[in-house]
């Protein structure tokens, strides 16, 4: 499968503390320079088996373009008479602006919607804040009628995105049971702030508010009232190393190879993980910049000592993330701090539970 992320637009109705994009533009992304995102992708997925594309749409808040969406869309499924590839298309959104007609665009077309949200409105509302003053939280609440609309009539769930900062780590637990049982939804992304510092000892509480998330998880399945929680997932897949058959490959996610991530002035980046200059690898007029692509096809391993000597090296994905890794650490061979405290949580966690671990279905 081969992936694009188009950035329609750097414009956006709220004010995130911690938002990737940082000061936004309020640049929008033309329509050629979208048509032309699209072409490439569709020469790109002639290299995979499998036929299909996955279109991904965001901002800044795609769904102030919503316009736009619908004319790629359509062009998509144009161009796409002559390839008959199997598309896949994702959207995500801060879900305050939601309208009948967006939600029935996004059901006709068989969307994966995204959408995200903090907490409860404490929590929520500390970094993600409205321009105009309203509750973002209170208003997400007003629109998840829709959400649920759309869960009801296409039988997939919602996936949420929270964001994990030092204002409100130490209330992740609190957070995860809201998510779940206050508002129902069934499947749960959490990301961490990675602008920030983490100390020793935030990371201590936070990995201690995560071990007690997972005994709510584990709960959860017991009970037959489960949900989808990425942490889990990626706990439950340590019956699988990393790096198990001749076959693996180092940099495991290939982004840049197998998937772009195309900025509203057709820049190309491997991914939102880390859009600084110094890792741009070409631009949809000039093209890929082949020296750096090559870099990324024969990136097989770090020279950090510490890595290779650790014991769960054959586990570990996030020492290959050189993208997180130059944004954070600014070396591609230096992992982030908390990203290798994650990991290590991971495989305790997972040892912690092996047993139970075993027998759980994802």
């Amino acid at each position: 499968m081969y992936s694009l992320t188009l950035e329609i637009n750097q414009k956006c109705n709220l004010k995130c503390k911690y938002c990737y994009l940082g000061e936004k533009s309020g640049a929008k992304m033309d329509i050629q320079t979208a048509q032309k995102a699209v072409d490439m992708a569709f020469i790109k997925t002639r290299q995979h088996k499998d036929c299909k594309l996955w279109i991904d749409f965001v901002g800044g808040e795609a769904f102030l373009d919503f316009e736009m969406i619908k004319n790629m869309v359509n062009y998509i499924k144009e161009k796409n008479a002559e390839y008959s590839y199997e598309l896949l298309f994702s959207v995500t959104t801060n879900a305050t602006i939601f309208t009948q007609d967006i939600i029935d665009f996004l059901i006709e077309n068989s969307f994966t919607l995204k959408v995200s949200i903090d907490g409860d409105k404490e929590v929520n509302d500390r970094n993600r804040i409205s321009w105009s003053g309203y509750s973002v939280h209170d208003k997400i609440l007003e629109n998840l009628h829709y959400v649920h609309q759309f869960e009801e009539r296409t039988g997939r769930h919602v996936q949420v995105t929270n964001v994990i900062t030092q204002n409100n780590y130490e209330s992740y637990y609190d957070t995860l049971i809201y998510l779940t049982q206050n508002l129902g939804f069934k499947m749960i992304d959490t990301a961490i702030d990675l602008s920030l510092s983490w100390t020793e000892a935030e990371m201590d509480i936070l990995a201690e508010q995560i071990k007690k998330s997972f005994e709510y998880f584990l709960e959860c399945a017991k009970q037959q009232k489960g949900f989808y929680w990425e942490f889990a997932e990626k706990v439950v897949k340590f019956r699988e190393p990393s790096r198990n058959t001749a076959k693996d490959k180092f940099y495991c996610c290939g982004a840049g190879i197998i998937s772009a991530y195309i900025r509203t002035d057709g820049s190309i980046f491997a991914c939102p993980g880390n859009l600084d200059k110094s890792v741009k690898l070409g631009s949809l007029d000039a093209g890929l910049q082949k020296k750096k692509i090559q870099e990324l096809r024969e990136f097989d391993g770090i020279e950090n000592i510490t890595c290779q000597n650790c014991s769960i090296a054959s586990y570990c994905v996030e020492r290959s993330c050189i993208m997180q890794n130059l944004a954070v650490t600014g070396d591609k061979n230096k992992p982030a701090p908390i990203f290798c405290r994650m990991r290590k949580l991971m495989y305790q966690v997972y040892k912690e539970h092996e047993e139970i671990i075993k027998h759980l279905i994802m």
